[in-house]
């Protein structure tokens, strides 16, 4: 009862012309995979009898409907303040034993599984509760969202190669299905074909509407060209082939505000694995450079991005030709032990102070670098549920 009366309360707060639009959404279908109403049934209807038609249809599902129609109609306002009161609403949740998140535990280079701590549903509603408009909500009570995941390692030169990033494959691959994501995963890709891909992500209206986040990973050589940074592609060549390249920066062109309206609001993380040019700082000391051998709405253009990128600008990157990037290494341990408590802000913090603090084999340290980030509030990544 208190959850239908939360949704009229919210149609009492359109006028007439938008509660028409709310119903012709109905009728046309919120999505692809969510049954549209029959317009014979929405004919004429009022506004509690929209809520009727909306929960007899829908069910549980009618609250979080009616906030991606609201959203379809620019409501962003409304859209929140519901959205908000449907968590509000909900009863807290025993705490159960943690468990081991999907898929399978990740036998590590040491041969011992790696496995991810997940949050429990009470501590889950605590933070929604506690938090309110200061935490990024989840779009359901499971979490729903696509990653891109980029890995170049076989180039046409062979010199340009990038042993043990097969290990780096696997290791993010793990971690974005164990944290919930479904994994759009690409090998061996020129620049070209890169950007090609970014733009083909942001594109997955559907997958992105229902999302709460994303995340795009790439992994590759990389260098700084005119001071942006570059990721390399299979077909490079310093001398016969200096174009093929992707700029990072055209990553938050893609997934921004404009060109991809289905993640609004929504977090969208960019971590990057590649040399940022330089030859002669932060040597490190492990075995392989990661490096080349030389509307009536008004929105944020690009808000809600954090990028965390493997190493500061003009500093290399290494990557260790077994076990895999020290980045990539220092992220799934973290991930795994603490993104069952922490939002994401701190977790990198604790990457980055954990590279910081490791010396390898000289008195060096490699360290990771946030870019471009326009986070507004708290992300929780909530493992397992």
């Amino acid at each position: 009862m208190e959850a239908t009366k939360r949704l009229l309360d919210a149609l009492k707060e359109l006028k007439k012309a938008e509660l028409k639009e709310f119903i012709w959404h109905l009728g046309k279908g919120v999505a692809e995979d969510i049954e549209p109403i029959p317009q014979g049934i929405l004919d004429g209807a009022d506004r509690q009898d929209v809520v009727d038609c909306m929960v007899n249809q829908y069910s549980d599902d009618a609250g979080k409907i009616t906030v991606q129609v609201l959203r379809l109609m620019k409501q962003n306002d409304l859209a929140k303040r519901l959205e908000s009161k449907i968590w509000e609403g909900q009863p807290p949740v025993q705490e159960k034993t943690r468990r081991v998140a999907e898929p399978e535990e990740l036998n590590q280079s040491d041969g011992k599984p790696r496995c991810m701590t997940t949050s429990s549903q009470e501590f889950k509603c605590k933070k929604l509760q506690e938090l309110g408009d200061d935490i990024y909500k989840p779009a359901s009570s499971q979490r729903k969202g696509s990653a891109l995941l980029i890995t170049n390692i076989k180039f046409r030169y062979k010199e340009y190669n990038r042993d043990g990033a097969e290990r780096d494959e696997e290791n993010m691959e793990w971690l974005l299905r164990a944290l919930g994501y479904n994994v759009v995963k690409r090998r061996n890709l020129s620049g070209k074909e890169i950007d090609g891909e970014v733009r083909n992500f942001s594109k997955l209206l559907s997958e992105h509407r229902e999302a709460d986040s994303t995340f795009v990973v790439i992994m590759s050589h990389g260098a700084r060209i005119e001071n942006r940074d570059a990721i390399l592609g299979v077909l490079y060549h310093k001398e016969l082939n200096p174009e093929d390249v992707y700029y990072v920066d055209e990553t938050f062109s893609r997934l921004n505000s404009v060109n991809c309206p289905a993640l609004i609001d929504k977090p969208k993380v960019i971590l990057i694995q590649a040399c940022r040019g330089g030859t002669t700082r932060h040597p490190g000391g492990v075995e392989v450079r990661d490096q080349v051998p030389e509307s009536d709405y008004w929105v944020h253009r690009e808000k809600d991005f954090v990028c965390l990128m493997s190493t500061l600008p003009d500093t290399a990157a290494y990557r260790n030709s077994v076990t895999g990037s020290h980045f990539i290494n220092y992220i799934l341990n973290v991930f795994c032990e603490w993104a069952h408590k922490d939002e994401i802000m701190e977790l990198f913090r604790k990457v980055t102070n954990g590279m910081a603090t490791h010396a390898g084999r000289t008195d060096n340290k490699l360290l990771p670098c946030l870019e471009r980030t326009s986070l507004t509030k708290k992300f929780y990544l909530f493992p397992g549920l």
